[in-house]
């Protein structure tokens, strides 16, 4: 009975450093004063559909992305209302693109909240970095 035990905090160290391992891409992007990073894996980039903004509309809609967001953030019960939102590409994806949404948000000091969306309806909450003092 003891193998066993070992066996399972084996395998689960494993597959959290495997998790940890996996090619990330990393996001840096300036949302009007702030400053945000964002990390996505490779392979949820893979899985997101590519979008020609010149040939036809998004493959998630602005109404489905803000769905998105509120299904997301909902257990925290801390995120309010939409502030802003954009869509950008995807740093040197041409073909895959994602939104940015601000939302308010109390319970932090910045008082917003950023979240990546991806155009598969991916939530991905951003890190907002703080500003130096001057």
């Amino acid at each position: 009975m003891k193998y066993y035990r070992f066996l399972f905090v084996a395998i689960l160290v494993l597959s959290t450093n495997a998790y940890a391992f996996q090619p990330k891409i990393e996001i840096i992007e300036q949302f009007d004063n702030l400053r945000m990073v964002a990390f996505i894996s490779v392979k949820d980039i893979n899985n997101d559909p590519e979008w020609n903004p010149d040939l036809d509309s998004p493959p998630l809609s602005v109404g489905d992305a803000i769905k998105a967001v509120k299904e997301f953030s909902k257990p925290s019960k801390t995120d309010g209302k939409i502030k802003e939102i954009e869509i950008r590409q995807v740093p040197n994806h041409e073909t895959r693109w994602h939104y940015l949404i601000k939302t308010t948000n109390d319970a932090m000091k910045t008082k917003m909240s950023i979240y990546v969306v991806l155009m598969n309806g991916k939530v991905i909450p951003a890190i907002i970095e703080p500003q130096g003092y001057k």
